[in-house]
């Protein structure tokens, strides 16, 4: 009898044994290699005549997971998440495209991980806000100064939200050049760093375009939190001595500012603005003047009721600092 059951559990093991191969060798069927993965990859995306970059694969630890990120159509960023069969061989878990960046829960037996795989636009992204969540606030990752990066990391408590990852860049240009389509095609002219704004210009056809904005910095990097709609002046003639007044919106305040313009025959270097009322010297505020232009920051004091007008007075020096003329404004 003995024997008999010994029989019986010896094929019922085997049975199993060729069961799960025949499982294995079915499901299983993506060599570990790079030309196995770059094939599927091919496959997968329908372009057989464009060979896919790879990037890198890596195991996951603790788990049968393996990750591949690659290169394809004109350098978008792509991932797999592959399952490793026992005898090392894959098969597709989850394929990523479409997007710069991903993020992924993967629980193992030794807590939960995240995996993060991005791309750094311009390696100018210092800083992304994910829409991971941990303890009720969304998790900052820090990113590497490189084109491509993945990385893991244990957390706890943690939760994925239907919202869009916020970047934080490394410098203010890089922030406006990341806002909104074709700002990475004008200039920056003017930073107001007390008042954290900045004018940028670009000037085509004889149109000056102009956008006024608003940015945040922090430990974390630049991010711009607010940008006007766009201004157009028409340079085809000679511009006399013209301005006019712009306002942004940054968080619960909004700041004013004085955006003009000086011949370019007279050569104007400084721009200071002078305001009076009743001949008595309120405000006076200055500016450089680039490619023609100067912006001022206006943070005039509250005054008394009275009829007394304001007077302003943009007075003009040359690149010597030498006066040249007053402009008077009354209002």
């Amino acid at each position: 009898m003995l024997k008999r059951i010994l029989m019986l559990i010896s094929l019922s093991g085997l049975i199993v044994l060729v069961g799960y191969s025949t499982y294995e060798y079915t499901s299983f069927t993506i060599v570990n290699s790079e030309r196995g993965i770059t094939g599927f990859i091919q496959e997968h995306l329908g372009q057989l005549e464009k060979k896919p970059l790879l990037l890198e694969t890596y195991p996951i630890e603790y788990t049968n997971k393996v990750v591949a990120t690659f290169e394809h159509n004109e350098k978008e960023l792509g991932a797999v998440i592959f399952q490793k069969g026992f005898y090392g061989k894959l098969k597709p878990e989850k394929v990523l495209l479409d997007r710069s960046f991903y993020s992924e829960i993967i629980n193992t037996k030794k807590g939960t991980f995240i995996l993060f795989i991005g791309e750094n636009k311009q390696t100018s992204i210092q800083t992304i806000e994910t829409d991971i969540v941990s303890s009720g606030e969304r998790v900052k990752l820090a990113v590497p100064p490189q084109k491509y990066f993945s990385l893991i990391r244990k957390m706890d408590h943690v939760s994925k939200i239907e919202s869009e990852p916020n970047y934080i860049y490394r410098t203010l240009k890089g922030a406006i050049s990341g806002v909104a389509d074709h700002m990475d095609e004008m200039e920056l002219m003017f930073v107001d760093e007390d008042h954290q704004s900045f004018l940028i210009y670009s000037e085509e056809d004889s149109i000056l375009k102009t956008v006024l904005g608003v940015y945040h910095y922090n430990d974390y990097g630049f991010e711009v939190t607010g940008m006007e709609k766009p201004n157009f002046y028409s340079m085809k003639e000679e511009k006399d001595f013209c301005f006019e007044e712009k306002n942004v919106k940054a968080d619960n305040a909004e700041h004013t500012y004085i955006h003009g313009l000086v011949p370019k025959k007279e050569e104007i270097q400084k721009v200071v603005l002078e305001v009076e009322r009743k001949e008595e010297v309120i405000y006076q505020i200055s500016s450089n003047v680039v490619e023609n232009q100067f912006l001022l920051h206006v943070s005039l004091p509250e005054l008394p009721d009275g009829d007394g007008k304001l007077i302003k007075k943009f007075h003009l020096y040359d690149k010597e600092g030498k006066y040249v003329r007053t402009e008077l404004k009354a209002s």
